[in-house]
């Protein structure tokens, strides 16, 4: 790694953490810049998942107050997550790298479709009437939304808020305080999935992992002074962007 792809990749890392803290969708910036430096799809995937566990677990300690009286709940939602979470992690690694690389565009589309979509996610959910208790459908939903997670990871949060506002009936910072918990469930067991049989570049793992700490506590603020419309369209922008590019290359 030169100076350039350290600058890139801490930049990158930074501008992840905050606007994960802000709106999700930051693996649209991380995971385009790692595969920047040089790295195949399939070892920029499995670095971006490593390198984003310190942003999640920042995200959930911070959240331990609108957690409070959910602990069955967590508990039973976070094995469904831990389940599918392996299941999609077990997919990646195994399946061909080809096969990653051809879905790969058409992977991050579908984030930026999601993350288009998260303002009238977060509006539905707010108002949508639902259970106190987490039925058997939620699991199993959640449990299918961690087979994303584990298997590319970009736009989990925003399935996940929806699987649980359409089903719980919480306040919306709770049900964002479960949706940390089980976001990173995911980004724990995937990151040791890869860790141990996953082709991960280590020190670009590194390099992003600590931008999204400083991102998560430092560059929120500057995200907030951000219109969410400006913030969200430019991300999406870049998403597309890549993924236009690596349909192009084939």
């Amino acid at each position: 790694m030169d100076a350039a792809d350290a600058v890139l990749l801490a930049a990158a890392g930074v501008t992840t953490g905050a606007i994960n803290a802000v709106a999700g969708g930051g693996s649209l910036v991380s995971f385009p810049a790692l595969i920047a430096t040089g790295l195949s799809p399939l070892s920029a995937n499995v670095s971006n998942l490593i390198a984003t566990l310190p942003g999640y677990l920042s995200s959930a300690a911070a959240s331990r107050e609108e957690l409070a009286g959910q602990r069955a709940r967590v508990r039973l939602l976070a094995a469904a997550s831990a389940v599918g979470a392996a299941i999609g992690t077990t997919l990646l690694l195994v399946g061909p790298a080809d096969t990653f690389k051809k879905l790969a565009p058409w992977l991050i589309l579908m984030a930026c479709a999601l993350l288009a979509a998260q303002p009238f996610v977060a509006r539905y959910v707010a108002r949508s009437p639902a259970h106190h208790t987490a039925p058997r459908r939620l699991v199993v939903s959640v449990g299918i939304a961690s087979v994303y997670g584990g298997y590319f990871g970009a736009g989990l949060g925003i399935i996940l808020l929806a699987a649980l506002g359409l089903t719980l009936e919480e306040p919306l910072q709770r049900l964002n305080a479960l949706k940390q918990v089980l976001s990173l469930t995911v980004a724990v067991v995937s990151a040791v999935a890869v860790a141990l049989f996953g082709p991960v570049s280590w020190l670009s793992a590194l390099v992003v992992g600590a931008g999204t700490l400083v991102g998560g506590r430092l560059g929120v603020g500057v995200a907030r002074k951000l219109p969410d419309q400006v913030l969200r369209g430019a991300v999406i922008a870049l998403g597309v962007t890549v993924a236009v590019v690596l349909l192009l290359r084939g």
